[in-house]
């Protein structure tokens, strides 16, 4: 069970409306206060063929310029920037598991919002992880997305080499409404509870959310030893042998894109990785391509994913 504090006070797990409680926290910083880069109230939005698209003009101009990243692995560098040094008022909550007090993960506002809520999960934020996943921070946001119940809600991470662009482990919290092409493209088991999703244009694998998150982070372990970008997107989703409703785990593998995040009109990072695009400019937002996107995105895919397939069936 886990234990949430925020600045009113302490909240059990069982009594603890996460998104609700999250998106009135976030809506009262966002309004009373001048953390933010800008505002996103009232943001532009569509859908093309089976993907989202929202306009936002500010994030290219107004963020943090991104961190230098040349390693999957690279070393966490406190004198760098890290989610450690960030005003008290970014906090929206923070919160333990109740028989681990000493771990303490924090939830900030994302001060250069994607879209409203837009949020960042940092786990055991104290420890100065680097932004490698560990295996108790995937059990981490598995148990919080199981817990919070909400079907907007979706996680998201970006490895080094994979769009982060700060090395201090953290996971996007995202809240989107609309459906995402990703929660209903049809997936081909390979081997036990690793399924790879078809006819998209980036293979992912992909994962029910009831698999053991051990089971999981054996292919992220694969990733770290190869040095293997990726992208990890949590979400609700169609069960892949039925129409019924569940949750999907998806880690895409994909080309490394070391060095510093160059701000372009098109990051693919996970959020377009699943079929939601925050557009920059106005003339693309007016003029989207499909194809093009497609193909934009077909840039990012692994150069040999069916080996890697075949390498990550020996790991089960």
């Amino acid at each position: 069970m886990f234990v949430f504090e925020d600045k009113s006070n302490k909240h059990s797990s069982h009594t603890f409306s996460f998104a609700s409680r999250l998106k009135d926290i976030w809506e009262k910083i966002h309004t009373k206060t001048d953390v933010f880069r800008y505002k996103v109230d009232n943001l532009k939005q569509k859908i093309e063929g089976p993907y989202v698209f929202q306009f936002n003009p500010y994030r290219n101009a107004k963020r943090r310029p991104p961190e230098q990243i040349d390693d999957v692995c690279q070393a966490f560098d406190k004198n760098k920037f890290n989610f450690c040094k960030v005003s008290p008022e970014e906090v929206i909550f923070q919160f333990w598991r109740e028989n681990k007090t000493d771990d303490v993960h924090t939830i900030l506002v994302n001060v250069s919002p994607i879209n409203k809520y837009h949020s960042l999960l940092c786990p055991s934020v104290n420890k100065m992880l680097p932004q490698m996943i560990t295996l108790e921070s995937l059990q981490l946001v598995i148990d919080l997305y199981t817990m919070a119940g909400d079907r907007d809600l979706r996680i998201g991470f970006n490895s080094l080499c994979a769009m982060a662009s700060v090395n201090h482990l953290h996971y996007h919290l995202f809240i989107v409404s609309q459906n995402l092409p990703v929660e209903t493209v049809k997936c081909k088991n390979i081997k036990g509870p690793i399924w790879v999703i078809q006819y998209y244009p980036i293979p992912a694998f992909c994962f029910e959310i009831t698999t053991s998150a051990i089971e999981m982070y054996k292919i992220i372990e694969y990733f770290f030893k190869k040095s293997i970008a990726h992208n990890i997107f949590v979400t609700r989703g169609r069960c892949f042998e039925s129409d019924s409703e569940t949750h999907r785990v998806l880690i895409w593998p994909r080309k490394s894109s070391s060095g510093a995040k160059q701000l372009t009109e098109m990051n693919a990072g996970v959020c377009e990785l699943s079929g939601w695009f925050p557009v920059y400019s106005a003339e693309d937002y007016e003029n989207i391509d499909i194809k093009s996107l497609e193909a934009e995105l077909c840039k990012w895919k692994y150069e040999d994913f069916d080996q890697l397939c075949t390498d990550i069936e020996l790991l089960y």
